[in-house]
């Protein structure tokens, strides 16, 4: 259909030159009924003799150097008549976010209570499907216990970000400790500085903030601030007292201290319990994030007559290396 619209909307800057398309045309017509007696030829006593040795061929066949000519003649005075094609405006749909990952990587991510795999390992293989699901965005990875520290600063290589997390495990920080904080003011200061017009900080964690000079709340306002938005996931079972000696209500604290976080930016908050919860949790973030931004192409038109004219010379380059081969004449 598009196709046809286009066609159909072809115009032309020169179009006097068209006049000349039906007088080639009776010209070709004239070459081929009336022109073929005039060409030079030699006389055989019988014609036997040069079928059987090779030197016969379809009679319309033979006219195919001929019929490229004309050919490559149409295409000059088309090119002459200057074509242009118009190409409707259009919306063209783009995805560009800069996203930061933050993961806890302090002794209590060791805790296996995910289905057999530790909080960390559950952590880090929901991530990797996140990125996997957005092809498009620049993502960097930070850690963070005691301290924070960029793992791998924004990229579109994937890959690589994919390798640099699968060197990380629970205590890669001799810092104890739980700086959300400071993870927070380490992204901020890694997204801060790009052009993308949406930015976002994914931060995922089992505790409360309980080390570090910047508290999450400073920290988050600052982001908002910047136009970052900050999604948070609080990753385990409710905490009882023998589960890395927290107690309920360090846990209760540690949860509204990233509901804070994620309101103060304009972000969300997730409890991820288990396996399930936590890909979940990575799956509602990753549809929220997919706000697409429309660039309009506007309408324009495009020259024809380049098309043709190279059309054309190519023709007459074919057209000449077959009457220099098989269909070379005598004399």
């Amino acid at each position: 259909m598009d196709f046809f619209r286009i066609a159909s909307g072809v115009s032309f800057d020169e179009p006097w030159w068209l006049v000349l398309l039906p007088v080639a045309v009776l010209l070709a017509l004239f070459m081929w009924f009336y022109g073929r007696k005039e060409l030079p030829g030699v006389l055989y006593p019988s014609v036997g003799a040069v079928r059987y040795a090779g030197f016969a061929a379809n009679p319309l066949i033979s006219m195919l150097p001929v019929g490229i000519r004309w050919l490559a003649l149409y295409a000059a005075l088309l090119a002459l008549a200057g074509p242009r094609a118009p190409f409707p405006a259009s919306d063209r749909n783009t995805t560009g976010i800069d996203i930061m990952l933050a993961l806890d990587v302090s002794e209590s991510m060791k805790q296996t209570d995910f289905g057999g795999k530790t909080r960390f390992s559950a952590a880090r293989e929901a991530a990797m499907r996140f990125i996997d699901n957005r092809p498009s965005d620049r993502i960097g990875l930070i850690v963070f216990s005691g301290g924070s520290f960029t793992r791998c600063p924004l990229t579109i290589d994937h890959e690589v970000l994919g390798r640099l997390a699968e060197t990380i495990t629970p205590g890669f920080f001799e810092e104890p400790g739980t700086a959300i904080g400071t993870a927070v003011l380490t992204a901020t200061n890694r997204l801060k500085p790009t052009r993308s017009k949406e930015k976002v900080l994914v931060l995922l964690t089992d505790g409360e903030n309980n080390t570090g000079e910047v508290s999450p709340v400073t920290a988050a306002r600052l982001a908002a601030q910047n136009g970052i938005r900050i999604y948070t996931v609080f990753a385990g079972k409710d905490a009882q007292s023998s589960e890395a000696g927290k107690s309920p209500a360090l846990s209760m604290k540690g949860r509204q201290e990233l509901a804070e976080v994620a309101r103060i930016s304009g972000g969300a908050m997730f409890n991820a319990g288990d396996l399930f919860g936590l890909m979940k949790s990575f799956r509602d973030i990753d549809r929220l994030e997919k706000t697409r931004l429309k660039s309009h192409m506007p309408g324009r038109s495009v020259e024809l007559y380049p098309w043709l004219l190279m059309s054309a010379v190519i023709l007459l380059v074919v057209e000449q290396s077959l009457l220099a081969t098989r269909f070379m004449r005598i004399p």
